[in-house]
């Protein structure tokens, strides 16, 4: 068994009841960020949009005052536009929680340090890409910006 007696510079015991903890903390994360909801309002307070942890809208709202100030083809922009906004915002909150879990996590040791000649699993993580928001048939999403995107090969 593995001690700080053993010479390696760590106590094994006080390792893992600190993975424990970490993991104990990231399993509240999760369920505190699944219960997360956001919502924007836009067009002058007329129309609001609720999303739930994940950015998906699950409550849409329009004033019936919305037509007093705006137009009917102006609708659906706004409707995205406060959709993106509370995403957005969700998005923030979720990552607000996550920090607190990243610093935690950034106290233990790597494996490198644990296990002479290990990897450091954390050159290994992955960081995932920026979603577009630009709508459909656009500059942002031309196939010319992506090579090979919607081709079948």
């Amino acid at each position: 068994m593995t001690t700080a007696d053993d010479g390696l510079g760590f106590d094994f015991h006080e390792l893992m009841a600190s993975a424990q903890e970490q993991l104990t903390a990231i399993r509240e994360v999760q369920r505190r960020r699944a219960q997360l909801m956001a919502h924007a309002t836009v067009a002058d307070r007329t129309v609001t949009v609720h999303v739930n942890a994940q950015g998906v809208v699950i409550k849409t709202e329009i004033d019936p005052d919305f037509l007093d100030d705006h137009d009917l083809e102006d609708l659906s922009g706004f409707v995205t536009q406060a959709a993106q906004q509370a995403a957005a915002k969700v998005a923030r909150e979720g990552e607000a929680l996550m920090e607190s879990v990243r610093r935690a996590g950034a106290a233990l040791p790597s494996l490198s340090e644990v296990i002479d000649g290990a990897p450091d699993l954390r050159d290994f993580a992955i960081t995932p890409e920026q979603i577009s928001t630009a709508p459909p048939g656009s500059a942002e999403r031309s196939t010319a910006r992506h090579p090979g995107a919607g081709r079948w090969t």
